[in-house]
């Protein structure tokens, strides 16, 4: 009787360990995709604000060649839309939006920021 006990302690043990092992693999496989769109969709304003910048460089109008750009499968299963609208005051909205599937369903990550003519 007492070997019986053991062994379902034993068991329900090793089974409760199982399930904290696999949740954590799935937890951080999750974790580990909104990071890699939070990092792609931050590359999408550095890309658009160098632009910008190289704008400046060269003499052109700060804004040329800053346009919506839609860019697929940058990395396996990522897409990502960068959109551009105007302020009032002049500057641009720069809103980068990023979709990735995870676990059967598709999750996005928006970043937004206003860029000025500041020269």
């Amino acid at each position: 009787m007492e070997l019986m006990i053991a062994v379902v302690v034993i068991s329900i043990g090793v089974l409760g360990a199982y399930s904290v092992v696999q949740q954590i693999f799935s937890i951080t496989f999750i974790s580990s995709t909104r990071l890699t769109s939070a990092y792609l969709a931050q590359e999408g304003i550095e890309k658009t604000r160098n632009t910008r910048d190289a704008n400046w460089l060269q003499g052109n109008d700060w804004d040329d060649g800053i346009v919506n750009k839609s860019e697929s499968n940058i990395l396996p299963k990522y897409n990502r839309e960068t959109t551009i609208s105007s302020n009032p005051d002049g500057s641009l909205k720069v809103s980068v939006k990023v979709t990735f599937s995870g676990r059967g369903d598709n999750q996005e990550i928006i970043v937004e920021e206003n860029l000025y003519d500041w020269k």
